[in-house]
């Protein structure tokens, strides 16, 4: 059976951690910080289910086990990302300095908002089922974005533990998180202009609704 060990290099919250560090100004310990802040097992997408801790253990067998040959297997994407996060030290150094970071932010409680600013990749990572929610009002079908939202609720029953139970949950959440913090609030609502705080009620009441008459008892 072929085996294909070069995943460990190209997939996963640890290559969207290199992808950042090389590519985006915000420093690795903010990125790591807000990893640990979207690193969540309760999260709808799979992705981002995750534990600091083991994480933290794979970076240090990538680390212990690192050859160059093994690295050369990898597509050239994933060597330039790793070779420009690392600069201008080695990559395993690199990683067994990240897999530091991971431990250190994993004993913490995660930031404040006012500390380490919300990211977009953070609010998408934490809130998918949040974008682009104009698109259900305004395709002509319907009259209203209340009208739109309760169809698409409609659609998804009887399987609403699927994604309607998800998205109260992050609705209510992204309301909460809204009402605490006004950095949060700031950042998150000028990702999308279809989020807003009236926009999430709707849903947080519609998906409440539906899943109280439809699924009580």
């Amino acid at each position: 059976m072929a085996l294909h060990p070069e995943g460990i290099f190209t997939s996963g919250p640890l290559f969207h951690l290199v992808s950042l560090a090389a590519h985006d100004t915000d420093p690795i310990e903010w990125q790591v910080l807000r990893l640990r802040r979207v690193l969540r097992t309760e999260y709808w997408d799979a992705h981002w289910r995750a534990p600091m801790q083991p994480l933290a253990s794979q970076l240090d067998h990538m680390a212990a086990t690192f050859t160059d040959s093994g690295f050369a297997a990898c597509p050239p994407y994933a060597r330039q990302a790793w070779t420009a996060a690392a600069a201008p030290k080695t990559v395993p150094v690199f990683m067994t300095e990240l897999a530091m970071l991971l431990r250190v932010a994993d004993r913490e409680q995660p930031p404040d908002y006012a500390e380490v600013p919300l990211a977009r990749w953070e609010a998408e990572a934490r809130f998918p089922l949040l974008r682009s929610l104009d698109t259900w009002a305004y395709d002509g079908e319907y009259d209203s974005f209340e009208a739109a939202f309760q169809a698409r609720i409609d659609g998804e029953h009887p399987f609403c533990d699927e994604e309607v139970v998800p998205l109260l949950t992050q609705a209510v959440t992204a309301l909460a998180l809204c009402a605490r913090s006004g950095h949060f609030k700031e950042a998150f609502l000028s990702f999308d202009t279809s989020v807003t705080p009236a926009t999430l009620e709707v849903i947080a009441d519609l998906c409440h609704a539906h899943m109280r008459s439809r699924h009580h008892g």
